[in-house]
Order: structure tokens, then sequence, then C-alpha cells
């Protein structure tokens, strides 16, 4: 349940000589935490785990608009689970078991855009995410899986952060928002290693819009962002000059994009209803697919870039 109110302030007369009189009111709502599992507003971003250092197999991260991240229990290990204490082999019932809430954490103060996983060889062995609050946090579950006691808090960025790219090899993770700056993160010291972009549009190569979109290969020395002016850019944040360059040809937000683990192709979607596969090397685009008649939100390569899956404001999956 949701319940909404609303309250009225008026400066009093005479306070403050020459103060122009002018009514505000504030807006807040109160949720009741009690009715549902479930994120309370809609959900930005979501990552799964295969397995992980603090000893579960397969857990799915949800996060959300209402400032926080949610971990669910795999619906394969719930199903296994209910049809032990029920005495069921044969599958039956399955259409009812869902994946269970093992824990919500509610740190950040603002919606929740953005989650990477932090890899240990084949293991998970943190969270990140990436709020509007302008904040990035890093946190561990516990070793028997439960919910995390403790968090650190990475702080850079002027505005919204909106993507994260963790480069598994490099040991490095990159942050992008509506600053219009990248920041590779040193996930050692959980300090920032580079800044690019100093959120001034005048620096040369960099977005003169909010970024969207955040890539990068798995030894961080190729970086592929999208802006909100449609604009995609690629950068070497080991040089002393990092922009690489750019891919132009969206006409609107673009709001995904994969880097290949080689390097060679890019792929990327739009608010201008398309998807493209980039040709790094030539930098130009060698497929254009058209799945949607609206906004393209996300896209997932598979089978080695050989085909996509694609998400659409339209609520369809294509």
């Amino acid at each position: 349940r949701r319940r909404s109110f609303s309250v009225g302030w008026r400066a009093p007369e005479g306070v403050v000589a020459g103060m122009v009189q002018e009514k505000r009111t504030v807006t807040f709502a109160l949720l009741d935490e009690g009715t549902s599992a479930s994120h309370r507003l809609g959900v930005n971003s979501l990552t799964s785990t295969c397995a992980s250092v603090w000893g579960t197999a397969r857990e799915l991260f949800t996060a959300g608009r209402d400032g926080s991240v949610r971990c669910w229990r795999d619906f394969d290990e719930a199903r296994g689970a209910r049809h032990a204490s029920r005495g069921h082999s044969d599958g039956a019932g399955d259409a009812a078991v869902g994946p269970r809430l093992q824990y919500t954490v509610d740190e950040h103060t603002d919606w929740v855009n953005d989650l990477a996983l932090v890899m240990d060889g084949d293991l998970a062995s943190a969270v990140v995410s990436a709020s509007s609050d302008r904040t990035i946090k890093l946190w561990r579950p516990e070793e028997d899986g439960g919910a995390p006691t403790r968090h650190y808090t990475l702080r850079q960025h002027t505005d919204f952060v909106k993507a994260l790219a963790y480069a598994c090899d490099g040991r490095t993770l990159a942050s992008a928002g509506c600053d219009r700056a990248i920041v590779v993160w040193d996930m050692h010291r959980l300090a920032p290693c580079t800044l690019i972009g100093s959120g001034t549009a005048s620096e040369p190569g960099a977005h003169a819009d909010s970024i969207y979109a955040l890539s990068t290969t798995p030894s961080g020395g190729l970086l592929a962002s999208g802006a909100v002016d449609g604009s995609l850019r690629l950068w070497d944040p080991r040089a002393k000059a990092p922009a690489v360059g750019s891919l132009l040809g969206h006409t609107d937000v673009v709001r995904g994009a994969v880097l290949s683990p080689d390097g060679e192709r890019l792929l990327s979607c739009s608010s201008d209803q398309t998807v493209r596969l980039w040709s790094l090397s030539q930098r130009r685009v060698e497929v254009e697919l058209r799945p949607h008649a609206d906004s393209i939100f996300s896209i997932l390569p598979c089978a080695g870039f050989r085909s996509v899956l694609s998400a659409s404001r339209d609520g369809t999956v294509a």
C-alpha cells in the first residue's frame, strides 16, 4: 500500500524584509514494507552469479528505483527445496515456484541504476551498485550467504551515477553518469586511478551530454561509452590522451553498449529503435536491426556476438 501526503508552508509576513512570499509544497510517500518482497518501484538493473566466494551457487541481484538492492535465491534451488519438502519428483507445480528473497540492502538514498559483480576467477567476490545519490557502493555478503553487515562507499562523481563496467582481468571498475565523466577505480585500493573527462564538453573527445551506457574489455584496456546525445566514444584509460575515437549514427539516447571480449566489435542499442553491430577497426556499422517499435533499453549478445537479445520500452524481448 502507498499513502501520499502533502505539506504546505508559507513564510510569515515580514520575516525578512523584501522577501518574496512563496508557498512551497513537499510531497512524500509512506510505503508499507510488509505487503510484498518485491521492489516498491521499478527495477533498473539485474545481475546473477553462477558461483560465489560466500558459498552460494546461483543468486539473482536486482536494483530498484526504491533505492534498494535485493538478493534472490535462484528459482531452480527454490523449486528443488519445494519438491523435496513435498516429495515431488516429476516437476508438478513448477509454474508456481519463483525466486525467494534472501535479503535487502538499503544503503542508497536514491535510485540504484546499475549493478556489477567483482569476480575472483570464476567466483563472484563482491557486488557493486551505482546510484543517483552520486555514490558507488561495494559490499560482500556474509560467508553463509547472509545479508552484508558492512559496505564501502566510493565517491568521485558530482551527478547521478548511471553505468558500471568491471574488467575482470585488469581488476578495475569503470563508472560514468550525468556529470559526463568516466572514473576508473583500482579495486585493490578502492580509489580512483584514472579520470576521463572533467565534466566539461570542451575537453577533447569528451561527451557533451550525460553518459548512460558503459562497457569494457576484460583487460580494461578499452572502454566504450554511450550518451544521451546519441554518440558513442572509445577510450584507452592507460593513455595520456585516452580518447580513441567516436562512432556516430544513433539519432537518440544510447541506452546500452557491449564490447566483444577481443575489443573488435561493439553492440549498441538506442531510443532510436535500433540495435547496431559496429566494426571498431573500420569504425562502421556492420549490421543494423529494428526489432522493436519503441525505445530499446538493453541488449544481451549471445553465441559469440552471432545473435542478440533486446528489451524494449514496449515490454517485449526480441
